[in-house]
């Protein structure tokens, strides 16, 4: 029998401890400008400024003007544990400052190469630390601003294991500059410039909270907001969200603060998207900044390494708050249609709509029918003769020819029937529409359901991947150029795949250091050519972080989601035979690229066992 070796159990050296304590803190740079940005404004600054140099790979400096330290504070500020913020247990339970483990400096100092100057307004200098994993630190006074400045290089030279596993470049600038939105929207009395490098990503002055989103997001932003005030026992609501136009495929626009401390919600992000459940698509995000007002104590932040989650004690009462503020508002600026039907249901399948004057006919020579059965809703004007409706909504002959424009006529059945005879093939016979979402096609076996947008989004991923790999697609020029204004983030996505989008038929053109457009693929309809590459970006980015796939294939399908036809967008019969047509001649017309079906079949025999019919 093998003599095993007794196991003793050692105390780890302190830098090798702290290392493995760094892992929890510092993750990736965007870590470190978070926890330094929070003792910036913990210590009461005024003015921050963020330098980022390789994504903050290679360096980060971040300066403020706050109340600097002392000499002794300076070498305790980078021992664990080490703070200023918390001092008994009762302090942890009514945490009021953004930092308070006391963990940062000293999980930064573990991995790089760091060096603080620090200088209080009572003290004729400051001091320098220098500090190096595994070497002996170095404190000298030195001449500084009021304030601290806080140098990082070299992130995470002695963890390689670590540094492997950062993202790209472009991937890690994203999430500091996230980062940095967030900061400066829960702090808007603060000023904040950001620079990569030696280029200025932003400087936004110190204002209040309206003016430090048009400073951010622009003044086309900023005009679409509605005020939220909302006052309950446990919460105030405070802040603005967005009209529906505004809306996102991503959530980069949703912004949570309580007690100015940005935190992430999925429960309290549904609380905001419920009230627009019906002004806006099911994958769309509403723009919203929320701030939430409440006693300390009853709020754990101490629940996340990161502290972007918290416990509320009563979250089931700040969600019906948000709810309620979100409605108001909405309902307020008449966002929200008032519909009142008819009493009386009719047996006939035509009803006509009683609607508010603003989201209606604007005359009352102009009554608006919904049938009941297809859910089209129908305009009754001189333009429309074959949709005559009497007052009382009962079908007239007329009616005739609104079903065969959706079911067919008898005649075109007969001749789909004879087709049928003559070809052993599946015959495609007459189509129609339901609820301006899902196109039914007849043939002799059934009848076939195809997802209109997600057929056209097939078609759309194919053609763009083709051209793409291939020559290229020729694009519609404009009259006018229309200027490209992209956010920070979403300038470093449009380097990355300007030479790509050429190849779906975008043109760009700098003229004075602004980028304008001045062509667009033949899908990308009029006044909405910027609007168009700005959710191909977005949606390029949600793919680079959740697709696996080529930055190419991405940016296919990125193309065909953003210009696919909608649910809700009414079709003729002639371009319901055309997407089908160009959605069988795809390599694979079965999925959309995201892997969801296009077609279903029903079979007629099912149907004839649905009903009971034997034969």
């Amino acid at each position: 029998m093998n003599n095993l070796p007794i196991q003793t159990i050692a105390l780890l050296p302190d830098h090798i401890a702290n290392q493995i304590a760094a892992g929890e803190v510092v993750q990736r740079p965007e870590s470190i400008i978070k926890e330094l940005v929070e003792n910036a404004i913990d210590a009461s600054a005024s003015s921050i400024i963020v330098i980022v140099h390789k994504a903050g790979k290679q360096a980060i400096h971040v300066i403020d003007n706050g109340s600097g330290m002392q000499k002794d504070d300076v070498i305790l500020s980078i021992q664990r544990h080490a703070t200023s913020k918390i001092k008994t247990s009762q302090d942890l339970e009514r945490i009021s400052t953004l930092g308070f483990r006391g963990e940062a400096l000293a999980s930064i100092a573990a991995v790089s190469h760091l060096e603080i100057k620090t200088r209080t307004s009572d003290s004729e200098h400051g001091w320098s630390l220098t500090i190096e994993p595994l070497e002996e630190h170095v404190l000298e006074p030195c001449q500084t601003d009021i304030g601290t400045q806080v140098i990082v290089k070299n992130m995470f030279f002695n963890v390689p294991a670590r540094k492997k596993f950062l993202k790209s470049d472009l991937v890690e600038f994203r999430t500091i500059s996230e980062t940095m939105y967030r900061a400066a929207l829960s702090h808007p009395e603060c000023r904040f410039t950001f620079y990569d490098g030696d280029t200025l990503v932003f400087d936004v002055q110190q204002s209040d909270l309206l003016g430090r989103i048009e400073a951010l997001y622009g003044k086309e932003v900023s005009q679409g907001l509605l005020p939220l005030h909302h006052e309950t026992l446990e919460v105030v609501i405070t802040g603005f969200v967005g009209l529906p136009h505004l809306a996102k495929q991503s959530r980069a626009g949703q912004h949570f603060f309580m007690n100015s401390r940005p935190i992430i919600s999925r429960s309290l992000s549904h609380a905001v998207f419920q009230p627009f459940e019906h002004l806006i698509e099911k994958n769309m995000h509403p723009f919203f900044v929320v701030n939430l007002t409440l006693d300390p104590t009853k709020v754990d932040v101490n629940v996340h390494p990161q502290k972007h989650e918290v416990k509320f004690e009563y979250e089931r009462g700040i969600y019906n708050a948000i709810h309620q503020a979100v409605s108001n508002a909405l309902s307020k600026a008449h966002i929200i249609p008032e519909m009142q039907f008819r009493d009386q249901v009719s047996d006939q399948p035509f009803e006509r709509l009683s609607i508010a004057t603003q989201f209606g006919s604007k005359t009352p020579d102009a009554p608006l029918y919904v049938n009941r059965l297809t859910g089209e809703i129908i305009h009754q004007t001189d333009h429309n003769p074959s949709f005559q409706l009497s007052d009382s909504g009962n079908i007239t002959p007329q009616h005739r020819t609104a079903f065969e424009h959706l079911f067919g006529s008898e005649e075109s059945l007969i001749q789909s029937r004879e087709q049928e005879q003559q070809s052993p093939q599946k015959i495609l016979g007459s189509m129609w529409q339901l609820h301006a979402k899902y196109i039914f096609v007849q043939h002799e076996e059934g009848v076939m359901i195809i997802d209109q947008h997600a057929a056209h989004e097939r078609i759309l991923y194919e053609r763009a991947l083709k051209a793409l790999n291939e020559q290229g697609m020729q694009g519609q020029s404009l009259l006018f150029p229309i200027p490209l204004q992209l956010l920070p983030e979403d300038q470093l996505v449009f380097m990355q795949i300007r030479t790509d989008l050429e190849k779906l038929g975008f043109t760009f053109v700098e003229h004075h250091g602004q980028v304008n457009i001045t062509s667009v693929p033949f899908d990308i309809s009029a006044g909405t050519e910027h609007e168009a590459v700005q959710d191909i970006i977005t949606q390029f980015r949600e793919y680079e972080e959740l697709r696996s796939q080529s930055s190419r294939d991405n940016l296919a399908a990125s193309m065909g989601c953003r210009a696919a036809i909608k649910a809700g967008h009414i079709l003729t019969v002639d371009e319901m035979k055309s997407l089908v047509q160009d959605l069988f001649a795809c390599d694979m017309p079965g999925v959309c690229p995201h892997g969801r079906p296009i077609v279903l079949e029903m079979q007629l025999r099912e149907f004839d066992r649905r009903f009971g019919r034997t034969s």
